[in-house]
Protein backbone atom coordinates (compact mmCIF):
# COMPACT_ATOMS: atom_id res chain seq x y z
CA UNK A 1 0.00 0.00 0.00
CA UNK A 2 1.51 3.68 -1.21
CA UNK A 3 1.15 6.42 1.36
CA UNK A 4 -0.13 9.44 -1.11
CA UNK A 5 -0.68 13.03 0.64
CA UNK A 6 -2.91 15.55 -1.86
CA UNK A 7 -2.96 19.17 -0.44
CA UNK A 8 -5.26 22.00 -0.70
CA UNK A 9 -3.48 25.39 -0.78
CA UNK A 10 -4.85 28.27 0.28
CA UNK A 11 -5.40 28.19 4.34
CA UNK A 12 -3.33 24.56 4.20
CA UNK A 13 -0.22 25.18 2.39
CA UNK A 14 0.21 28.84 2.27
CA UNK A 15 -1.78 31.60 4.17
CA UNK A 16 -4.76 32.85 2.01
CA UNK A 17 -3.66 34.24 -1.25
CA UNK A 18 0.20 34.66 0.27
CA UNK A 19 3.16 32.98 -0.39
CA UNK A 20 4.63 29.85 1.24
CA UNK A 21 6.49 30.60 4.24
CA UNK A 22 9.97 29.80 3.17
CA UNK A 23 10.60 28.12 6.26
CA UNK A 24 7.47 25.20 5.89
CA UNK A 25 8.25 25.32 2.23
CA UNK A 26 12.02 23.91 3.03
CA UNK A 27 10.65 21.36 4.76
CA UNK A 28 7.51 20.53 2.53
CA UNK A 29 10.13 20.40 -0.85
CA UNK A 30 11.87 17.23 1.47
CA UNK A 31 8.55 15.75 2.38
CA UNK A 32 7.84 15.19 -1.91
CA UNK A 33 10.70 13.87 -2.35
CA UNK A 34 9.24 10.71 0.06
CA UNK A 35 5.81 11.11 0.00
CA UNK A 36 3.71 10.91 -3.39
CA UNK A 37 1.96 14.28 -2.99
CA UNK A 38 -0.70 16.18 -5.54
CA UNK A 39 -1.94 19.65 -5.13
CA UNK A 40 -5.80 20.60 -5.56
CA UNK A 41 -6.82 24.28 -5.41
CA UNK A 42 -9.78 26.55 -6.38
CA UNK A 43 -7.29 28.68 -8.09
CA UNK A 44 -6.01 28.26 -11.41
CA UNK A 45 -2.45 27.53 -12.39
CA UNK A 46 -1.15 31.17 -13.00
CA UNK A 47 -2.21 31.84 -9.28
CA UNK A 48 -0.90 28.92 -7.81
CA UNK A 49 2.74 29.68 -9.56
CA UNK A 50 2.40 33.06 -7.69
CA UNK A 51 1.67 30.87 -4.36
CA UNK A 52 4.29 27.94 -4.20
CA UNK A 53 7.73 27.93 -5.27
CA UNK A 54 8.09 26.65 -8.55
CA UNK A 55 10.04 23.70 -8.02
CA UNK A 56 7.82 22.78 -5.52
CA UNK A 57 4.91 23.28 -8.48
CA UNK A 58 7.12 21.07 -10.74
CA UNK A 59 8.38 18.38 -8.46
CA UNK A 60 4.54 17.39 -6.57
CA UNK A 61 3.53 14.55 -8.41
CA UNK A 62 -0.15 16.45 -9.75
CA UNK A 63 -1.49 19.92 -9.45
CA UNK A 64 -4.89 20.37 -9.63
CA UNK A 65 -6.05 23.87 -10.94
CA UNK A 66 -9.29 24.92 -10.62
CA UNK A 67 -11.05 22.77 -8.43
CA UNK A 68 -9.64 19.55 -10.63
CA UNK A 69 -10.77 20.96 -14.25
CA UNK A 70 -6.89 21.74 -14.61
CA UNK A 71 -4.26 18.91 -14.14
CA UNK A 72 -0.67 19.52 -14.79
CA UNK A 73 2.75 17.27 -13.76
CA UNK A 74 6.38 18.70 -14.02
CA UNK A 75 5.02 22.77 -14.98
CA UNK A 76 3.27 21.15 -17.87
CA UNK A 77 -0.31 21.03 -18.83
CA UNK A 78 -1.81 17.54 -19.10
CA UNK A 79 -5.84 18.75 -19.83
CA UNK A 80 -8.27 21.52 -19.02
CA UNK A 81 -12.08 21.78 -18.84
CA UNK A 82 -14.04 24.71 -19.45
CA UNK A 83 -17.91 25.29 -19.44
CA UNK A 84 -19.93 28.16 -20.89
CA UNK A 85 -22.14 29.42 -17.81
CA UNK A 86 -25.95 30.21 -18.19
CA UNK A 87 -26.84 33.68 -18.47
CA UNK A 88 -29.06 32.98 -15.73
CA UNK A 89 -26.06 32.07 -13.76
CA UNK A 90 -24.17 35.12 -14.63
CA UNK A 91 -27.51 37.48 -13.28
CA UNK A 92 -27.41 35.70 -10.06
CA UNK A 93 -23.83 36.25 -9.44
CA UNK A 94 -24.56 39.88 -10.24
CA UNK A 95 -27.30 40.11 -8.04
CA UNK A 96 -25.20 38.14 -5.00
CA UNK A 97 -22.89 40.97 -5.16
CA UNK A 98 -24.96 43.83 -6.16
CA UNK A 99 -27.41 43.74 -3.37
CA UNK A 100 -25.22 42.55 -0.48
CA UNK A 101 -25.45 44.32 2.37
CA UNK A 102 -21.54 44.48 2.91
CA UNK A 103 -20.69 48.16 1.10
CA UNK A 104 -16.88 48.00 0.46
CA UNK A 105 -16.43 47.14 -3.16
CA UNK A 106 -12.40 46.27 -4.70
CA UNK A 107 -13.04 45.19 -7.90
CA UNK A 108 -13.02 42.08 -10.00
CA UNK A 109 -16.52 40.35 -8.53
CA UNK A 110 -16.94 37.65 -10.79
CA UNK A 111 -13.57 36.03 -12.38
CA UNK A 112 -14.17 33.56 -15.25
CA UNK A 113 -11.59 29.96 -14.31
CA UNK A 114 -11.62 26.86 -16.30
CA UNK A 115 -14.52 25.23 -15.44
CA UNK A 116 -15.49 27.52 -13.06
CA UNK A 117 -17.11 30.47 -11.68
CA UNK A 118 -15.52 32.71 -8.76
CA UNK A 119 -17.50 34.92 -7.13
CA UNK A 120 -16.74 37.81 -4.22
CA UNK A 121 -18.62 40.67 -2.93
CA UNK A 122 -15.20 43.09 -1.70
CA UNK A 123 -13.86 41.58 -5.04
CA UNK A 124 -10.12 39.77 -5.81
CA UNK A 125 -8.46 43.15 -5.60
CA UNK A 126 -9.04 43.53 -1.96
CA UNK A 127 -6.28 43.90 0.13
CA UNK A 128 -5.10 41.36 2.80
CA UNK A 129 -6.96 43.61 5.74
CA UNK A 130 -9.96 44.23 3.39
CA UNK A 131 -9.76 39.92 3.04
CA UNK A 132 -9.90 40.14 7.22
CA UNK A 133 -12.65 42.19 7.55
CA UNK A 134 -15.18 41.09 5.25
CA UNK A 135 -14.28 37.07 6.41
CA UNK A 136 -14.98 38.55 9.92
CA UNK A 137 -18.68 40.04 8.55
CA UNK A 138 -19.34 36.71 6.61
CA UNK A 139 -19.07 34.76 9.83
CA UNK A 140 -21.67 36.96 11.45
CA UNK A 141 -23.70 37.54 8.25
CA UNK A 142 -23.02 33.69 7.05
CA UNK A 143 -23.51 35.80 3.78
CA UNK A 144 -21.51 33.15 1.68
CA UNK A 145 -23.48 30.25 3.21
CA UNK A 146 -26.90 31.73 1.98
CA UNK A 147 -25.68 32.28 -1.41
CA UNK A 148 -23.98 28.83 -1.58
CA UNK A 149 -27.39 26.95 -0.31
CA UNK A 150 -29.18 29.05 -2.99
CA UNK A 151 -27.30 27.92 -5.80
CA UNK A 152 -27.48 24.01 -4.36
CA UNK A 153 -30.88 24.04 -3.69
CA UNK A 154 -32.13 25.70 -7.47
CA UNK A 155 -32.63 23.10 -10.59
CA UNK A 156 -29.84 24.97 -11.85
CA UNK A 157 -26.58 22.47 -13.05
CA UNK A 158 -24.30 23.66 -10.54
CA UNK A 159 -22.79 23.28 -6.89
CA UNK A 160 -21.35 26.27 -5.01
CA UNK A 161 -19.07 25.91 -2.29
CA UNK A 162 -17.28 28.89 -0.10
CA UNK A 163 -13.88 28.88 -1.16
CA UNK A 164 -11.38 30.65 0.17
CA UNK A 165 -12.20 33.61 3.16
CA UNK A 166 -13.78 35.95 0.37
CA UNK A 167 -15.33 33.78 -2.44
CA UNK A 168 -17.73 31.16 -3.39
CA UNK A 169 -16.84 28.72 -6.37
CA UNK A 170 -19.50 28.02 -8.58
CA UNK A 171 -18.50 24.55 -11.09
CA UNK A 172 -20.91 22.47 -13.17
CA UNK A 173 -22.50 19.47 -11.04
CA UNK A 174 -19.66 16.86 -10.41
CA UNK A 175 -16.65 19.01 -11.42
CA UNK A 176 -15.92 19.52 -7.92
CA UNK A 177 -12.26 18.67 -6.59
CA UNK A 178 -13.48 14.83 -5.86
CA UNK A 179 -12.55 14.51 -9.90
CA UNK A 180 -9.10 14.29 -8.56
CA UNK A 181 -9.81 11.01 -6.77
CA UNK A 182 -9.95 8.68 -9.58
CA UNK A 183 -6.53 10.72 -10.90
CA UNK A 184 -4.73 9.59 -8.28
CA UNK A 185 -5.81 6.44 -8.10
CA UNK A 186 -4.99 5.97 -11.60
CA UNK A 187 -1.45 6.34 -10.93
CA UNK A 188 -1.80 5.05 -7.11
CA UNK A 189 -3.89 1.69 -7.75
CA UNK A 190 -2.98 0.78 -3.86
CA UNK A 191 -3.00 4.11 -2.25
CA UNK A 192 -3.93 5.03 0.91
CA UNK A 193 -4.68 8.63 0.29
CA UNK A 194 -4.60 11.81 3.39
CA UNK A 195 -6.33 14.68 2.49
CA UNK A 196 -5.27 18.09 4.19
CA UNK A 197 -7.56 21.26 3.75
CA UNK A 198 -9.10 24.26 5.47
CA UNK A 199 -12.86 24.11 4.12
CA UNK A 200 -13.28 20.43 4.87
CA UNK A 201 -16.78 20.71 6.29
CA UNK A 202 -20.21 20.69 4.33
CA UNK A 203 -20.22 23.72 2.17
CA UNK A 204 -16.79 24.29 1.91
CA UNK A 205 -14.69 23.78 -1.66
CA UNK A 206 -12.66 20.85 0.11
CA UNK A 207 -15.68 18.81 1.42
CA UNK A 208 -16.65 16.92 -2.14
CA UNK A 209 -13.10 15.22 -1.62
CA UNK A 210 -13.51 14.49 2.16
CA UNK A 211 -16.65 12.90 1.07
CA UNK A 212 -15.16 10.96 -1.90
CA UNK A 213 -12.70 9.48 0.39
CA UNK A 214 -14.75 8.01 2.73
CA UNK A 215 -15.31 5.56 0.20
CA UNK A 216 -16.20 2.34 3.29
CA UNK A 217 -12.66 1.20 2.74
CA UNK A 218 -11.29 2.26 5.40
CA UNK A 219 -7.72 3.20 3.39
CA UNK A 220 -8.31 7.01 3.09
CA UNK A 221 -8.55 10.16 5.94
CA UNK A 222 -9.22 13.55 5.49
CA UNK A 223 -7.38 15.87 8.15
CA UNK A 224 -9.20 19.35 8.40
CA UNK A 225 -6.22 22.17 9.34
CA UNK A 226 -7.04 25.43 10.88
CA UNK A 227 -3.34 26.91 8.79
CA UNK A 228 -0.33 25.30 7.49
CA UNK A 229 1.31 25.47 11.01
CA UNK A 230 -1.56 23.17 11.35
CA UNK A 231 -0.44 21.29 8.59
CA UNK A 232 3.12 21.46 9.18
CA UNK A 233 2.48 19.40 12.60
CA UNK A 234 0.63 16.86 10.75
CA UNK A 235 3.12 16.11 8.35
CA UNK A 236 5.99 16.20 10.86
CA UNK A 237 4.26 12.79 12.74
CA UNK A 238 3.71 11.56 9.32
CA UNK A 239 7.09 12.33 8.69
CA UNK A 240 8.63 10.55 12.07
CA UNK A 241 6.11 7.82 11.79
CA UNK A 242 7.07 6.19 8.56
CA UNK A 243 10.86 7.25 9.31
CA UNK A 244 11.04 9.33 5.86
CA UNK A 245 11.63 13.02 6.17
CA UNK A 246 13.31 14.90 9.04
CA UNK A 247 11.00 16.98 10.58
Amino acid sequence: MTLVCIFDVDGTLTPARQAMDTKFAKFFREFITHVPTYLISGSDYLKLEEQVPQDILQNCNGVFGSSGSQYFQGGKEVFSKDHKFKFLLHMLCEDFVDLSEYKIRRGNHIEKRPGMLNVSVVGRNATLADRKHYSQWDKLSNERKKFVDAINQSRLPYEASAGGEISVDIVPNGWNKSTAMPEVLRQHPNANMLFFGDKICEGGNDFPLAEALEDGSGKHRAYPVADYTDTWQYLSIISEKYNKVAA
